[in-house]
């Protein structure tokens, strides 16, 4: 059994990556058969692994057949999402005013956005989007609440999706410096007024500037671009030898 666990595991994470990275395309058919050929397992921890990603919202099931194929973004999901993300968020940071942000817990949030300043003037893509990940978990934490946090944790992997579209728009990543900077002057102020309206603004332009690049669908030839940035140096070079 535990065996079995691990290796349900294993095809989890690594099926996750494959959409992540847009090897899975969104709306690609997503056969457990090829999968247990390309990760040299049988079919059962496949399956149980697209399951699992099913009821994570990345997968979702073809009517009248047994296969899965990858989710796609409309402009509706976009909209639901960032909804969701915005009472998530302004909730969070209404707590964590209340419980107090400490200067330790205001530099933290200023050092992780210094950083996507010089990962992006870097052109460190990867790495950009990483802190861009890490600051909004961590205002999300300041508010000590279980529940917001699970529930910023359950729409996490959706959103990881639509964010790795910054690697095709550097415009993306200028602008989430200049947002998260807003929310942390304003903390800095002591102008909670101004910090939540700086959250709220950041959540809506997000979601305008992702319904923007989705809205009509993603080309193949732009999908084929976002592949090519966001598959590492080491996997380019092993699929070389």
């Amino acid at each position: 059994m535990e065996k079995d666990n691990s290796l349900t595991n294993k095809a989890y994470e690594t099926i996750r990556q494959q959409i992540f990275d847009f090897d899975l395309f969104p709306g690609q058919i997503v056969s457990d058969y090829l999968l247990s050929k390309e990760l040299n397992m049988s079919r059962t921890p496949i399956r149980q692994a697209l399951m699992r990603l099913k009821n994570e919202g990345l997968l979702e099931e073809q009517i009248g057949k047994k296969n899965y194929r990858v989710s796609t973004i409309t402009k509706e999901d976009i909209q639901d999402l960032f909804d969701f993300r915005e009472g998530i968020e302004t909730t969070a940071f209404m707590l964590s005013w209340r419980n107090g942000i400490t200067p330790e817990q205001l530099e933290n949030l200023q050092e992780i956005t210094d950083k996507m300043k010089e990962t992006k003037d870097a052109g460190q893509a990867k790495e950009h989007f990483f802190y861009d990940q890490q600051f909004h978990n961590e205002l999300v934490a300041l508010s000590n609440n279980k529940r917001l946090i699970k529930a910023h944790d359950e729409i996490l992997l959706q959103l990881t999706r639509m964010r790795f579209l910054s690697f095709l728009e550097n415009s993306l990543q200028s602008k989430a410096c200049m947002k998260h900077q807003a929310i942390i002057d304003a903390i800095k102020d002591q102008d909670y007024e101004r910090g939540r309206q700086a959250v709220i603004d950041h959540v809506r332009s997000s979601r305008d500037d992702y319904i923007n690049l989705f809205g009509n669908g993603l080309s193949a030839n732009s999908l084929c671009l976002l592949r090519y940035f966001t598959r590492s140096p080491e996997t380019d070079s092993k699929e070389d030898e």
